[in-house]
């Protein structure tokens, strides 16, 4: 089943600071690693599997680069956050759905699927439930799938953030 349902977009939570995400991310950052966060950029997305094993994909609004390309909830880091702060960020922005940071595995985290040396994190939650999405305008459509037509998805999309997805789960 696939949902379409554009909503106005709206910041429902404060910007965390750098201070607060690295108390919530339990992580003390030194000056040498803080400044290596801040140079490249960075994404960070997350794999949803609900307690039926279905994965989320949500379908990008007109994107300039990729168009209606499958994507998924996340995206770029801000001043002082790190990837587990953003995805958390991300989540609940574009998809309105809050995730807890006990909730995610991190699966992968470098640059080696990206051309232009961005640096990709993944990170999967698996849920005993499923989730009510509220996409914001970022994304112009959602469908929850089995692991297969997910994978497919993946491996089919013109981004090298889902081919990578591809690439880890398979």
């Amino acid at each position: 089943m696939f949902f379409s349902i554009l909503t106005p977009y709206h910041e429902s939570k404060p910007r965390t600071t750098p201070r607060q995400v690295a108390v919530r991310n339990r992580v003390i950052l030194d000056v040498e690693i803080q400044a290596e966060y801040t140079t490249m950029k960075q994404v960070a997305k997350l794999i949803i599997v609900d307690h039926e094993g279905k994965y989320l994909l949500m379908y990008r609004n007109a994107h300039p680069n990729f168009g209606n390309d499958p994507d998924l909830p996340g995206g770029t880091l801000e001043e002082g956050e790190l990837p587990l702060g953003t995805m958390i960020r991300e989540a609940q922005e574009e998809a309105g759905i809050d995730i807890s940071e006990h909730a995610v595995k991190h699966l992968y985290g470098g640059t080696a699927y990206s051309v232009r040396q961005t640096h990709y994190s993944l990170f999967i939650a698996t849920l005993e439930y499923r989730p009510t999405v509220t996409m914001s305008w970022e994304h112009s459509g959602y469908e929850w799938l089995d692991r297969d037509a997910f994978l497919e998805k993946a491996k089919n999309a013109a981004d090298t953030y889902m081919q990578m997805v591809y690439d880890i789960l398979k």
